[in-house]
């Protein structure tokens, strides 16, 4: 049976998408975490390629994801890890790089929101649940609400293939 995003927006600065992935807690947790398998599954639109992930996982450590669009634009994201506890969670902050298109950590647009990761062992499966918050507009909130949408169906099928 094919899973599905259950999207819920609790308020204007949230939103919530809960999925079951078909795989185990600590694969999903590696897979959601590692630079050489987050370049399969982040693609917020259709055509988008992640050209670097990186990621010091621990309290306090940076991480930084390079995508680009068809057109050459880049989209890159950056944060700083608040909670690291493996398998089971993740939060972070979530902004843009003002130019995302340099090698190294670049100056941040300043929007900064919250994303927390959980992830519950449900057998051979896991259920995610995935929260931003934070947002600044509701439109911000629902174009995240879209991107992460098709991130986590990527997620969800690149899991399925591990």
């Amino acid at each position: 049976m094919m899973q599905t995003n259950e999207l819920q927006k609790p308020d204007n600065a949230t939103l919530i998408l809960r999925r079951v992935l078909n795989a185990p807690q600590e694969l999903a947790f590696k897979v959601w975490t590692s630079p050489e398998h987050i370049q399969f599954w982040m693609k917020p639109e259709p055509g988008m390629t992640t050209r670097s992930a990186k990621l010091d996982l621990r309290v306090g450590g940076r991480f930084r994801i390079q995508m680009q669009d068809e057109d050459g634009e880049y989209f890159t994201a950056a944060g700083v890890f608040q909670e690291v506890t493996p398998p089971g969670k993740l939060v972070y902050t979530w902004d843009w790089e003002k130019d995302g298109s340099g090698d190294e950590f670049g100056e941040l647009e300043g929007n900064t929101t919250e994303i927390t990761v959980e992830f519950i062992p449900r057998g051979a499966q896991t259920e995610m649940f995935f929260t931003h918050t934070r947002f600044a507009t509701t439109e911000s909130r629902d174009n995240h609400a879209r991107g992460w949408g098709r991130i986590i169906d990527t997620l969800a099928d690149y899991l399925e293939k591990q």
